[in-house]
């Protein structure tokens, strides 16, 4: 599998006091909390034979205030183009129906397995494992400030191993806006590049830098690794130069109970056998690190 496919493939507790107003919001300060929960409906679809096996399930907003269901299901059209053989993101289709955004994606990916599957086959590549696509895009958490949705994909196309991606989306629940940024994958530099960062004041900040690096220790040492020392810390990581340095996530980090959720590819800044690299940073560190925004929905 090649990383830069991997990177492609790859991605809450709160209430408000004051006054209760008509349209279901309250005021305080800063920021607004909506009472108003976010309803959805469970979809899943799923298709399988010898060659591919392809399933996706979402929860689709269907009521709630219109600026946040309109921002979430763009988020899940965007969570489900997906290509298993174009490199490069797919053209974008928004689909006001849940329904119809699932079934496509399932159609699709199940017509590129089994394409792939046969190519295999009849170039003598053993094809005794069944392709497959598992894809998952949910709600994960909600408050009265905030809505959080997690997106899983994985699966098997041939090779040593399959692929994994987990990333976060946190969408301010009063307008919809996303809290984090997005990135693109510069081909050239295999580098990504973030765009509309709105969660940190400075991402490159040390004091940031330094959470992250003890982010990634307490992975490691959760699985009872010795990782105490930076040079030891080092040696577990893949293309990090300087422990101090260690780049944010390609994900956005996004807000859940346990904290400001930080959450790595395969490949990104570690070997394929270390997982997924997540870990949490308790809100009280983090806060004074966030932009308005993004601090707006810690209270």
């Amino acid at each position: 599998m090649k990383k830069t496919f991997i990177y492609i493939m790859m991605a809450a507790l709160l209430t408000a006091c004051g006054h209760r107003a008509s349209n279901g919001a309250s005021t305080d300060g800063d920021f607004t909390a909506v009472s108003t929960s976010l309803q959805t409906d469970s979809i899943g679809i799923e298709r399988e034979d010898s060659m591919a096996i392809v399933k996706v399930s979402v929860q689709w907003p269907t009521s709630g205030s219109d600026s946040l269901v309109t921002a979430i299901r763009r988020y899940v059209c965007e969570e489900l183009q997906i290509s298993m053989v174009q490199e490069g993101q797919p053209e974008f289709h928004y689909y006001d129906d849940g329904q119809k955004a699932v079934q496509a994606l399932v159609d699709t990916v199940y017509n590129e397995l089994t394409a792939s599957w046969e190519e295999a086959k009849s170039d003598g590549i053993p094809t005794d494992m069944t392709y497959s696509c598992y894809v998952k895009v949910f709600k994960v958490e909600e408050t009265d400030l905030y809505v959080t949705y997690l997106s899983n994909h994985e699966g098997f196309l041939g090779g040593a191993h399959g692929y994994a991606s987990s990333s976060y989306q946190t969408f301010r629940k009063r307008d919809g806006l996303r809290i984090g940024y997005k990135t693109k994958f510069n081909r050239e530099t295999e580098q990504f590049e973030r765009q509309n960062q709105n969660l940190f004041k400075d991402p490159q900040s040390p004091q940031l830098a330094h959470l992250i690096k003890e982010g990634v220790r307490s992975y490691f040492q959760d699985g009872e690794q010795e990782v105490t020392t930076d040079e030891q810390l080092k040696d577990m990581l893949l293309n990090v130069d300087n422990v101090d340095s260690i780049p944010l996530p390609s994900s956005a980090p996004s807000f859940t109970k346990q904290g400001l959720t930080f959450v790595y590819q395969q490949y990104e800044i570690a070997p394929y056998a270390a997982g997924l690299i997540n870990f949490d940073i308790p809100y009280d560190k983090v806060l004074p690190l966030l932009t308005k925004d993004a601090a707006s929905l810690v209270k």
